[in-house]
């Protein structure tokens, strides 16, 4: 690879960028907790088991794009850097372990397992002070998880209530987060190629589970029968759809070049283009478990499956419109 050339006062970035085996790895420990939330919701298929499930997957997501974002712009592979990342695997474990009764009585493991990794994150940005032109960016990365990791830990010793409305103030921090940065993302850009990258292959531990689902389906009950077959026949043609979806049609993965205020914000719409798209493949594989049982499906719960599964075009709609001026 060819490293751009670049400020010295910023950290370059090498043409042709790929993701690294340990990105791989650290992807490994999303698959088990994205595995255990979806697992959950399926034994409580329900508009109130959607709405947690949805809270707790975006809860997780932004765990993952804070790393990602953190390592497309500073990673080089330093031992430090390496060490730091294993750190956070543990506490991603943490966090899959809570996930399955984050609203129940592990929700004080999943409140700490996200406090860590938000403190971590705070520790990753202040030990690339090194580079004195992005110190802007690094301050607010910075300040914002050690905010979020204080009040992610302090809901841990909290009622259910009470720390529920905290896990919100937590999120809607993670929501506000690319506006609170966007001043600096045209100064510290994110690699153009690196980072769709990462995206798509998370978007593949999702369409992983669509897979897996259907496998579950077939596996639920002590003898296979036509429900549990059409559960898993539908949502294998669901999960090839979305991904011809995102990797032929809207091509979402392809390189991203952030050039001025306005390439800023298509990135920011770029990214959030993907949560009604990961929610409704995220759903969809939820529902396939569901599907299989014999016993039969209120209208309720058809018209929440239905709901999830639109979820999808509607992503890869926005998708291919935040993709139209690409460069």
């Amino acid at each position: 690879m060819n490293t751009a050339k670049a400020s010295p006062d910023l950290p370059p970035q090498a043409h042709g960028r790929k993701v690294t085996w340990f990105e791989l790895f650290f992807d490994l420990v999303f698959v088990v907790a994205v595995a255990q939330l979806s697992g959950a919701y399926a034994h409580h298929f329900d508009w109130a088991g959607a709405a947690g499930s949805v809270l707790l997957l975006l809860a997780m997501w932004w765990c993952w794009l804070g790393h990602t974002f953190h390592a497309t712009r500073f990673d080089q592979q330093r031992p430090d850097q390496r060490r730091l990342g294993l750190v956070q695997i543990v506490a991603v474990c943490v966090i899959a372990y809570g996930v399955s009764d984050a609203f129940g009585a592990r929700g004080p493991a999943f409140a700490l397992g996200l406090a860590a990794f938000k403190l971590l994150l705070a520790v990753a940005y202040l030990r690339e002070r090194r580079w004195r032109g992005a110190h802007g960016l690094i301050r607010a990365y910075a300040g914002l998880y050690l905010l979020q990791a204080a009040l992610w830990a302090a809901s841990a010793v909290l009622p259910p209530s009470p720390r529920l409305a905290m896990w919100l103030v937590a999120m809607a921090l993670d929501l506000a987060s690319p506006w609170w940065v966007a001043r600096f993302t045209t100064t510290v850009r994110p690699h153009s190629e690196h980072l769709p990258e990462r995206f798509g292959l998370f978007t593949i531990i999702l369409l992983g589970e669509g897979v897996a689902s259907s496998v579950h389906a077939l596996d639920h009950g002590n003898l296979l029968h036509v429900q549990a077959l059409a559960a898993a026949f539908s949502g294998l043609v669901l999960t090839f759809v979305a991904w011809v979806g995102y990797f032929e049609v809207t091509r979402a993965h392809d390189e991203r070049v952030v050039t001025g205020a306005s390439g800023g914000r298509d990135l920011r719409m770029w990214a959030y283009g993907h949560v009604p798209l990961y929610v409704g493949v995220f759903c969809q594989a939820a529902g396939t478990v569901a599907m299989a049982s014999e016993a039969s499906w209120t209208m309720s719960q058809t018209l929440l499956f239905g709901a999830g599964v639109a979820m999808t075009p509607l992503g890869l709609t926005l998708l291919r419109a935040c993709s139209r001026n690409v460069v």
